[in-house]
């Protein structure tokens, strides 16, 4: 295994891992490899020990929220789609008309092809990227996906976070502000959280925004208990240029985790 490891007065066990076990970035990858090298048939099986309660394993909070949330979406006529977790830094940048200030993407060392770089900051290439797949599908397009991004994150052990994300977006000739700010109404509705005026942090309400990937004047930030929690807006002409969308495109993505 290569590992080299030194029992302490504490009970506790020191792991010195090499440079060349790069895939070991923390605790339970050693116990991995300890299993590995025992046997994992060698290791006995805990006895059951029946309670006076059934057990039954309930879904995490986080999983039977966004189960909710996709209902939702669904029932207003969107289909969910699946997108790559890896893309290219192109496509997470420039053709978003973003920078790259080196603060937020993970980046694969060695990767396979350019469209494996990085990993996704954004829901938006992987759904602009699906428009431009289907944009000889009858109009309008109405899709939406819920799914995690990672970020840069000096204060975990791994050193990046995962963030879990909804994206809808509506792609057709009558594409406008209102559609996609309805859609940002029914999903706040559904989770419970109510629109108060500018300032408020009981709830929700929008302010003007300036990101690139919009157009100036046609998107706002979505405000929750204080916190930016997302972005909605018409599509910038450059961005649809850049993914080869003749159609113009109204998009919302927020952070799902901030709604619990």
């Amino acid at each position: 295994m290569q590992l080299h490891a030194e029992q302490s007065k504490s009970d506790n066990i020191t792991v010195s891992v090499p440079p060349t076990r790069s895939d070991i970035l923390h605790p339970c990858d050693v116990v991995e490899d300890v299993a590995i090298a025992y046997g994992y048939n060698n290791i006995p099986m805990r006895k059951h020990i029946p309670t006076s309660e059934p057990v039954s394993l309930k879904p995490l909070a986080l999983n039977e929220f966004t189960e909710l949330i996709r209902s939702e979406i669904a029932m207003n006529g969107f289909t969910e789609v699946l997108t790559f977790i890896l893309g290219s830094w192109k496509e997470n940048f420039p053709m978003l008309r973003c920078k790259d200030d080196k603060s937020k993407a993970v980046v694969i060392g060695n990767p396979r092809s350019s469209d494996c770089e990085l990993v996704r900051t954004s829901l938006m290439p992987g759904i602009l990227k699906t428009v431009n797949n289907n944009k000889d599908h009858p109009k309008p397009i109405k899709i939406f996906e819920v799914g995690d991004i990672v970020l840069l994150d000096e204060k975990t052990d791994v050193g990046a976070r995962n963030h879990c994300q909804l994206a809808a977006l509506y792609c057709g000739a009558t594409s406008g502000l209102e559609l996609i700010h309805g859609l940002v109404d029914r999903i706040m509705e559904a989770v419970g959280a109510s629109f108060v005026p500018l300032g408020d942090n009981t709830g929700y309400f929008i302010e003007t925004s300036d990101d690139p990937e919009f157009l100036p004047g046609r998107q706002a930030s979505i405000i929750y208990k204080g916190k930016r929690i997302g972005i909605f807006g018409i599509l910038h002409p450059e961005v649809l240029t850049n993914f080869d969308i003749p159609d113009p495109c109204s998009y919302v993505e927020l952070n799902v985790e901030s709604l619990l």
